[in-house]
């Protein structure tokens, strides 16, 4: 279980990442950074769940 939530972690730290990029190119695009908020939260959550698997 711990390798799952491993890889969907790495999976939204990429999405976030390209999300960051694409703001770059269009910083008023209120759309992603609201999504990047929520990415930045589900991040959070899984990290912590992984802590209390280990």
């Amino acid at each position: 279980m711990v390798e799952n939530i491993t890889q969907l972690l790495q999976e939204y730290k990429s999405t976030k990442e390209s999300l960051e990029c694409g703001l770059k190119w269009l910083p008023k695009n209120d759309y992603a950074k609201s999504k990047i908020e929520v990415i930045n939260m589900v991040i959070s959550d899984l990290e912590q769940l992984e802590q209390q698997l280990s």
